[in-house]
């Protein structure tokens, strides 16, 4: 079958790589900017950004970013206990640099490794808004499972809605549902009762089926192919998800590593084109590594087979 797709970037228009730091108090409006594009000599940067469809069995999305040799005045700007920090990477010779990361520092320390000094920051994705904060408050009898999502978020003011999808979203609360702790504490609740994934990337809440995708559209899915980046060859993996064998939503997983593209996002559908792998892929999670000077520049996807029912195809 045929399908509209986007024609991503070749190999040649990824080597070229740039990057975007931001990092600041969002109470006093302080702040440092790093951009390799806007100083002869920008500075070593490092990345491991950590990020999954799912979850309430975890802690949500994290990285953790590495800045070599920030001068005395950069290092006195990130003394602080209300950071938040945006990354941006990608090529300067291909669609520029993509939104990575965006969430809130939540440890910070400087070493000493011979003659650099190196500020590592770690961040949680929607971290201050799903943790710092209690709901109290009751969802009527009669409204449904999406309502008290668009309740939860509601109490997230830095939270954006995007995909609310699934089966079970239109199931009536008979009873009526009592919200009595954390936005977190919250979310996982509501997804365990009923069978649901959620996920916070870049400030924007999304809610799937299990292992299904936050859009079945095929149109302008990434492609991951041997002419657009992919490295070694894909590879069958256990499927961890909390699955039986016998459930009908259990998919065939798959590991494939791909030259870096921060717009691959958790529970949103690939491509992969290479021999017995090929066909579309629900992305269930996703490792970003990236050495601005050498080294790694890559994402290692964990992805789960989509089946015909679970995809719109255009002809």
């Amino acid at each position: 079958m045929a399908t509209t797709k986007n024609p991503a970037l070749s190999n040649n228009q990824k080597y070229d790589r740039c990057y975007i730091l931001t990092v600041g108090n969002y109470s006093t409006g302080r702040g440092l900017r790093l951009a390799s594009n806007e100083t002869p000599d920008p500075l070593q940067l490092t990345f491991s950004v950590d990020k999954n469809s799912d979850h309430k069995h975890n802690r949500g999305n994290s990285a953790s970013i590495e800045v070599y040799n920030l001068s005395a005045d950069q290092q006195l700007l990130l003394d602080d206990d209300f950071l938040e920090l945006e990354l941006y990477v990608g090529y300067n010779n291909g669609e520029g640099a993509k939104l990575l990361v965006k969430g809130n520092v939540t440890d910070r320390s400087t070493i000493k490794r011979g003659t650099d000094s190196i500020t590592q920051l770690i961040v949680g994705e929607g971290y201050t808004n799903l943790t710092t904060s209690r709901i109290s408050q009751i969802v009527a009898p009669g409204q449904t499972v999406a309502d008290v999502f668009n309740t939860i978020v509601d109490n997230m003011p830095g939270v954006a809605r995007g995909s609310i999808v699934g089966t079970n979203l239109n199931s009536p609360i008979i009873h009526g549902w009592r919200l009595s702790g954390t936005p977190k504490e919250e979310l996982d609740k509501l997804a365990r009762a009923y069978n649901l994934e959620y996920h916070i990337t870049n400030d924007t809440l999304t809610v799937t089926d299990l292992n299904q995708p936050n859009s079945k559209s095929t149109v302008n899915v990434p492609i991951i192919s041997q002419d657009t980046g992919m490295i070694e060859q894909p590879f069958r993996i256990t499927d961890k998800a909390r699955i039986s064998k016998k459930d009908k939503r259990r998919r065939p997983g798959v590991q494939v590593k791909w030259l870096l593209d921060a717009a691959v996002l958790p529970s949103s559908l690939v491509r992969i084109e290479h021999g017995t792998y090929s066909g579309f892929y629900r992305v269930s999670s996703v490792r970003f590594s990236g050495e601005f000077r050498g080294g790694r520049w890559d994402c290692e996807l964990q992805c789960h087979i989509m089946q015909d029912e679970d995809l719109v195809v255009l002809n």
